[in-house]
């Protein structure tokens, strides 16, 4: 920081002027540096700093506590918010109105006694304007106590409607996993799903989202999550423009306790920089017209302070809200900049812009966090008055959140997945507790007919144990994997139907063909002969018929026209577009 004199060569004669008629002071030299000497020699007596503080008023006391307390310097925008902005005169206005007779605020009783001076500097989190008292000033001011701000959460009565923070983010991972490996999932432009694949996840999925309010084209709020994090630990991949598991990744996490399940996601949540939460909050719509805001340093902010609450213990949503506000009202905007993001209210379409929005758009976001995101990692509970509201008026976090927030916890006691049932007619119960990987393996060569409080029911037949082996996969393999899943209880019935299956596979074959025919023997002995047609014949089966593959008959149909034979295509879909 600058010393008072340093300061002082900053301002003109007339803010001078202003300056020492605040202190009862007569300049004797017109010269600016003669000026300055004169001024800063005169305020740096400690009988003029006691009469100087004996004039401050109560506010301006405790505006000039509050950057004493900070170490001399306090960011401007801070400062300004809470003390009022400085008026703007130039030497001329200054001279004839003086301000200073009739200050406006407690910041301006500080900037005219000369007690507060301005500069641009640049901290951890913030480039920008600071107020600060000169080094020489500082000692010669009461030192106020630099402590943090309060942090206080009320605890709140238990709530008549809980939903319980728990791990059903691991089992419709499960779920996704399993609906991509068997099925074709072609993204669109962005990674974005199709809209019946978002359907049909959602019928799926143990938390069941309204299709309405599909947010944007990635899926609903908690599957576009979901889809987030699976590409962030890799366990998703594009390969062959489809949508895939990663086997390696994916069958690593899969076969990883619960606890290093939900302990992976969140802190792939936690350390992405990419997922930008402000943008998701459904109150609000952002737009983009250039301005930034980094959702990694916000997540970590609103993670610190909640992890100052205690743990299994409810506590109100809405004093968490205002206790960040009070202690850190900035922890999203380090330059306490609250006009030039573009944020509408998402029903109204109203610009929601300065501090006096904080509410509507910082604990919003706070809220959001709490009662989606961490709800959906496990990491709090909710508590709700009444079962139709939209918002929880409390909230508890779990074990798991401890765990993930650095919180004193007890230690969840390991268990043993629990095997999967096997029953003679060739249904497949998994229940609740089983390992995802044995479900994520069934699903393979299985259909699923659906799930209740955590237990899916499967069936295996012909064509769904046809499906893994297509792969080539044996049975024996199959069998070997049930036997272990179901610990050791395989039905013989279902291993020796099993068997019979895969012996038979592949005994008789199918294909879909196209059939050539010709009214002359010579004409199909010349296709034959030509280049041009002869790699499309696959087997003649008589002197006056072939088979041709299905995708190469329109091939062959434009090469039969080169040569000068008009072709009669007749039930075959798509014939209309190779005609001429």
């Amino acid at each position: 920081m600058k010393t008072l004199r340093q300061s002082l060569l900053d301002y003109d004669m007339a803010m001078l002027r202003a300056m020492a008629e605040m202190h009862g002071l007569e300049l004797s030299s017109n010269r600016q540096e003669e000026a300055v000497v004169q001024l800063a020699e005169e305020l740096l007596q400690p009988e003029e700093v006691a009469l100087t503080l004996e004039s401050l008023s109560p506010t301006e006391r405790e505006a000039l506590e509050a950057i004493i307390a900070q170490g001399g310097q306090i960011k401007a925008p801070l400062f300004l918010r809470e003390y009022g902005e400085l008026r703007a005169f130039g030497p001329g206005r200054l001279e004839r109105e003086k301000p200073w007779l009739e200050l406006a605020n407690a910041a301006e009783g500080l900037w005219y006694r000369g007690l507060i001076y301005r500069a641009f500097d640049e901290t951890e989190d913030y480039r920008g304007e600071f107020f600060f008292i000169p080094q020489d000033l500082l000692p010669l001011l009461p030192q106020a106590e630099k402590s943090p701000p309060s942090f206080t959460v009320e605890p709140a009565p238990p709530p008549s409607v809980i939903h319980q923070g728990d791990l059903a983010l691991l089992e419709d991972i499960c779920t996704f996993l399993s609906y991509l490996q068997r099925e074709e999932v072609k993204p669109l432009r962005g990674g974005y799903l199709p809209r019946p694949v978002i359907e049909r996840l959602n019928e799926r999925f143990i938390v069941k989202e309204d299709l309405a309010e599909i947010i944007h084209e990635r899926g609903t709020q908690r599957l576009a999550f979901l889809h987030h994090l699976c590409r962030q630990l890799r366990l998703v991949w594009v390969r062959g423009g489809l949508l895939k598991p990663n086997s390696a990744q994916a069958r690593a996490w899969l076969k990883s306790s619960p606890a290093d399940q939900i302990a992976a996601l969140q802190a792939a949540w936690r350390d992405d920089p990419h997922w930008n939460e402000l943008w998701h909050v459904p109150s609000l719509r952002c737009e983009d017209t250039g301005w930034r805001n980094d959702p990694l340093a916000t997540r970590q902010r609103i993670l610190k302070h909640l992890s100052q609450c205690p743990p299994d213990q409810w506590l109100s949503l809405a004093s968490l809200i205002q206790a960040i506000k009070e202690s850190d009202p900035d922890f999203q905007r380090p330059d306490g900049d609250y006009s030039s993001w573009y944020i509408r209210q998402a029903d109204t379409g109203h610009y929601l812009s300065g501090f006096e929005s904080w509410d509507q758009v910082e604990g919003a976001l706070i809220a959001y966090l709490i009662a989606q995101l961490l709800h959906w990692l496990g990491v709090t509970s909710l508590g709700y008055e009444n079962e139709t509201d939209n918002l929880p008026s409390s909230f508890l976090i779990t074990p798991w959140g401890a765990a993930f927030l650095g919180l004193p916890h007890q230690e969840r006691e390991k268990r043993s997945p629990q095997p999967i049932e096997i029953r003679p007619d060739f249904t497949i119960l998994i229940p609740a507790g089983a390992s995802l990987y044995h479900r994520f393996q069934v699903e393979r060569f299985s259909d699923r007919q659906g799930s209740e409080e955590g237990v899916y029911l499967y069936r295996v037949t012909p064509d769904s144990l046809a499906r893994l082996l297509r792969e080539g996969i044996e049975a024996e393999t199959v069998l070997g994997f049930l036997k272990q899943a179901a610990a050791g209880r395989l039905p013989a019935n279902v291993a020796h139907i099993l068997r019979q299956w895969g012996q038979k596979y592949g005994q008789v074959s199918l294909q879909p063909v196209v059939l050539l025919q010709v009214k002359d023997e010579l004409i199909l002995q010349e296709l034959q002969t030509r280049p041009q047609t002869r790699p499309y014949l696959q087997e003649i089966i008589s002197p006056t018929a072939a088979t041709v593959a299905e995708r190469d008959w329109p091939r062959l149909v434009e090469e039969l026209r080169k040569l000068g034979y008009l072709p009669h295509v007749e039930g075959l879909e798509g014939g209309r577009r190779i005609r001429r």
